[in-house]
């Protein structure tokens, strides 16, 4: 999730290689036909359809019934870090021309003390690794002759974060954020934390729907990171995913289930095991 230019040059190789197979009724662009035509108003977001936290969909009907307690804390932790960090380091490069990478250290250094997240220890070790990647990635790039700063920017941190894509057209919200987005690709990542669970592949699917029907442009492949801190170091393990049909179908008939427990105000019930880190369990269990 930390790329630099020659990570992206590396993927675009990795992604010729993969192949991929794609119906075109299943493709975004295609949200005025069945099965993508969404039979409700109601708008879901795509975290609320792929948390992984419940396997019977009632966390979607919770969501807009019940006031839900505090999200997980490292997820949401991990999640500002990383996109305060990219977001300054930007920021900082546009507004220091000549900047090297021992000055952005030392700004970024500063500017952590503005960052307000639950786990500030945790906050503090993506923040500082965000840092290091792109102050190394700053003086190698300053290299270059005649470089404006839009171009020095663009350079060192090519991709946005918190990315912004409208689903409407496919039954999800207005204002979805895609954790990151790489435009060179084009490459939609999603950043996780704890371990592997299949809904996080959904979610891939999910954005990459979205951005299809709001720019009609392909997205065929996604990257699914999942970002831990272990003793102080950032681990990331990253993987590129085929969006292909299974998965564009799975996201779809999740989403309509999803419609149907609200629309028809209808409690899918208990799921099989509930995770310890769903904000509803206490209102599922009962205490």
């Amino acid at each position: 999730m930390f790329f630099t230019l020659s990570d992206i040059q590396l993927l675009s190789k990795k992604m010729k290689s993969m192949p991929r197979a794609i119906s075109e009724e299943l493709r975004g662009w295609n949200w005025h036909e069945p099965p993508l035509y969404p039979s409700s108003n109601t708008l879901l977001s795509v975290s609320d359809l792929t948390n992984g936290l419940c396997d019977s969909g009632r966390y979607v009907y919770l969501r807009h019934k019940v006031q839900a307690k505090s999200e997980a804390k490292v997820g949401s932790t991990v999640h500002e870090a990383y996109a305060s960090a990219v977001e300054n380091i930007k920021r900082l490069i546009y507004e220091n021309g000549d900047i090297d990478g021992s000055r952005l250290r030392t700004l970024m250094t500063d500017e952590f003390y503005n960052l307000k997240v639950d786990l500030p220890e945790l906050g503090k070790a993506i923040w500082d690794y965000a840092t290091s990647v792109y102050s190394a990635e700053l003086d190698k790039v300053r290299s270059k002759p005649f470089l404006r700063r839009e171009s020095l920017v663009s350079l060192v941190v090519p991709f946005h974060v918190e990315y912004p894509v409208d689903g409407s057209l496919i039954g999800l919200q207005s204002s979805l954020r895609m954790d990151a987005f790489i435009p060179l690709l084009p490459l939609i990542a999603e950043m996780k934390t704890g371990s592997y669970k299949r809904d996080h592949e959904l979610a891939l699917a999910g954005y990459a729907l979205a951005f299809e029907s709001q720019f009609e442009v392909p997205v065929d492949l996604g990257y699914l990171c999942y970002v831990n801190v272990i003793q102080g170091k950032v681990v990331d393990n990253c993987r590129l995913i085929v969006i292909g049909d299974s998965l564009r179908q799975e996201f779809i008939e999740l989403r309509d289930r999803g419609l149907r427990a609200i629309d028809d105000n209808v409690d899918p019930g208990l799921a099989k095991k509930c995770s310890n880190e769903c904000p509803f369990l206490s209102y599922c269990r009962g205490f």
